[in-house]
């Protein structure tokens, strides 16, 4: 509704304008306690619990008594109608509290009614359950003589519109006087509050039965149309209200992250709106613990946003779980969540479900800020947050990070501190890129040496031998449990290689293409039969779950894109040249559905990555061979990765694939399309460039 289509319908013509502003003093003064008087007046008539007002109110509205109890006895006496119009003897009351505003007089003139006529309201609760009582009761109090049932209804609405049109009048004025872009008529307030004084006398006619007339009716349209005025008005001004909040909150936000903080107290109460003594919850164990955002002081701190929904997003928040399962022993710092955008009393259950067993810290439900649409606003266009969760790293009063999840993605506890740079980090580590890098977060048993000298491999093998989709090979029981039974013999034979005298210390574990549950269970099922058979303790059979998996492909994808961008600067070292080889190679084969072997010594860079059957046919070659190949790798200076390389090399090339134009294909990830210099994995020779254009990761395109 637009507010100027309703002015000229309900405020006071020139003449009452004029009487009403006469007999109202320009020194007229607003009540301090005008809100706690309109809740106990909102309160008083819906028959609600009062909430106890504090002493400077309780004083304010003891001095207000005797102006209240006038009104109410003027009220009283008026009802018979008898001291003239019902004009006049609104104007009589606008005279009585001609020394308050506009507000004020509402405020009053409400509170003497509600003084009066509350037990009305009180005998309608019971009109609901036995309706002769209450008739027999308005009939003693002298509140009606007959059956006013009919018009309580309309009596009902009147006094909740007026009430609720007291209200809004004084929230507007509130916002008008802090607010100076917010401007409200002086006539709206002066028509108003004549309309409310003359409704309430016509409430108080209409209860003592004294004018039950269609007065009674065309008030009631009047004061919806006030009312609708004033809530489409109050709307307009709070909205208004709410961008100038917005507007001056987003302005603190750039002015503290703008600068340089002496400690981190400054940005964390900004962001989790509270005080120093705030307390924060971690639930992450039986035995809940608590700090007090003062702890939070000084360190290295990583706030950690999101959606409320966090748990939709289990690869990130495994990432970041591993992260602090492998940081927080030799690393001081803590992390707290800060869901974004929710606040409502619906979302208690889930955030409370969603705080369980996470290793961060977090606010009650209860003391989660109503500032966060700021929040939402900032993170969004500043730091592009977009639900997921976005790790903010602080230390000692400065953002180290705005998002650090794709560091400690892609570096895992290695990015701790997170004060160095990332290219920083690819000269730090560039020459430890073997298989440890690679299979960092799959698991520990992959990436943890052990105590004695002794040197540890790993050996991961995934993909399907199977050509058909993931659904048609759960389909077909026969295919499923040829592909279990070809992998168990490959492990099989690579146990019978690694055990005998040479008793090498080897970790295996199948990595599935996407949703390789079955299958993963099944293959290690009989590949921990197969070790028991061995008698060997070096050996192990390392179960990988999918949540690990999946973070074991997203981030080859990220290693692999990463190394693409270093790569056109031309800032690739060897090592980091065949990571970049090995990774795309393992996309390459996932992307083709092909079964693929990794294996690896833990502490160098040494690792081989080829095609699962001819990493098969050289196995049964080895098994066939075992004592010449026992013998080498019994010599002085032997290593079991190279002697295994050369077996690979020596009458294995290309063997496989003797009809097909090419052994193997790399696609590279990225928009790099400059000149890549790379061999195959398989036969090693140099391979030949051609450029392919696919839509989607599903294409399965040959390249000619």
């Amino acid at each position: 509704m637009d507010t100027r289509a309703v002015n000229n319908e309900w405020r006071c013509d020139g003449r009452l304008l004029r009487e009403t502003e006469k007999i109202h003093s320009f020194s007229a003064k607003p009540i301090p306690a005008a809100d706690a008087l309109m809740k106990i007046v909102e309160n008083t008539l819906n028959l609600a619990t009062h909430d106890e007002p504090n002493e400077k109110e309780s004083t304010e509205l003891e001095e207000l008594g005797p102006i209240i109890h006038k009104i109410s006895c003027e009220l009283s006496s008026n009802c018979s109608g008898s001291q003239g119009s019902l004009e006049q003897r609104t104007l009589k009351l606008l005279i009585l509290l001609e020394r308050y505003n506009w507000e004020a007089k509402i405020a009053i003139v409400l509170a003497g009614f509600a003084t009066n006529f509350a037990e009305f309201f009180l005998i309608k609760e019971v009109y609901n359950t036995d309706k002769n009582t209450a008739i027999g009761l308005l009939k003693l109090k002298r509140l009606g003589q007959k059956d006013t049932g009919d018009i309580w209804e309309t009596v009902n609405v009147l006094v909740r519109k007026v009430t609720d049109i007291g209200k809004s009048i004084l929230v507007l004025k509130k916002i008008q006087d802090n607010l100076p872009t917010v401007s409200v008529d002086i006539i709206d307030f002066q028509s108003a509050s004549f309309w409310v004084i003359y409704s309430v006398l016509i409430i108080s006619s209409a209860i003592s039965g004294d004018r039950v007339t269609t007065e009674l009716v065309s008030t009631v349209k009047r004061i919806e149309i006030i009312y609708s005025y004033f809530s489409l008005r109050l709307k307009q001004c709070q909205d208004l209200e709410q961008e100038e909040k917005i507007k001056e909150k987003y302005g603190e936000f750039t002015r503290i992250f703008g600068a340089r903080q002496a400690d981190n107290m400054e940005i964390l109460k900004l962001l989790l709106c509270c005080g120093e003594e705030e307390e924060l919850i971690c639930n992450s164990t039986e035995q809940e613990k608590k700090i007090k955002l003062s702890d939070l002081k000084k360190g290295t701190i990583i706030v950690l946003f999101s959606s409320l929904h966090i748990d939709a997003y289990s690869e990130e928040v495994s990432i970041i779980k591993a992260f602090y399962n492998k940081t927080i022993t030799t690393s001081q710092y803590r992390i707290v969540w800060l869901p974004i955008g929710y606040k409502r009393e619906e979302h208690r259950t889930t955030y409370a479900k969603v705080v369980v067993g996470k290793p961060w810290y977090h606010l009650k439900f209860e003391s989660l800020a109503e500032q966060y649409v700021v929040l939402e606003k900032y993170s969004r266009k500043e730091w592009g947050f977009n639900e997921k969760p976005m790790p903010m790293v602080l230390h000692d009063g400065q953002v180290i990070h705005n998002d650090a999840l794709s560091l400690i993605h892609m570096w895992g506890h290695r990015a701790f501190p997170f004060r160095t740079y990332e290219e920083d980090l690819w000269r730090e580590y560039g020459n430890s890129m073997g298989i440890q890098f690679i299979l960092d977060y799959v698991h520990d048993d992959f990436t943890i040496l052990g105590n004695d000298q002794t040197p540890q491999y790993v050996c991961v093998f995934g993909g399907r031998r199977a050509k058909e989709s993931s659904d048609a090979v759960k389909e077909n029981g026969s295919n499923l449990q040829k592909e279990i039974e070809w992998f168990a013999d490959l492990a099989g034979k690579l146990i019978l290689a690694a055990t005998g005298d040479a008793k090498i210390n080897l970790k295996m574990g199948y990595l599935g293409d996407k949703e390789e549950a079955y299958l993963e269970k099944n293959i290690r099922t009989k590949v921990t039969e197969n070790i028991k058979l061995s008698k060997y303790q070096g050996m192990k059979y390392v179960q990988i779950d999918q949540v690990r998996t999946k973070l074991f492909w997203s981030r080859v994808k990220s290693v692999a894109l990463q190394l693409n961008v270093l790569k056109e600067t031309k800032k690739l070292n060897e090592n980091m040249e065949a990571l970049l080889e090995n990774t795309s190679s393992i996309l390459q084969y996932s992307l083709e559905s092909t079964a693929w072997v990794a294996i690896g010594r833990l502490d160098t860079n040494d690792m081989i990555f080829y095609d699962a059957e001819q990493f098969f046919k050289c196995l049964v070659h080895i098994n066939k061979n075992i004592a010449t190949w026992q013998a080498e790798l019994k010599s002085d200076g032997a290593d079991f990765i190279n002697i295994l390389r050369r077996w690979l090399h020596n009458g294995f090339q290309c063997e496989a694939r003797p009809l097909k134009k090419h052994c193997f294909k790399h696609i590279v990830y990225g928009d790099a399309i400059q000149t890549i210099g790379m061999k195959c994995v398989i036969c090693y020779k140099p391979m030949k460039k051609v450029v392919l254009y696919q839509c989607c990761d599903d294409d399965q395109t040959e390249i000619a």
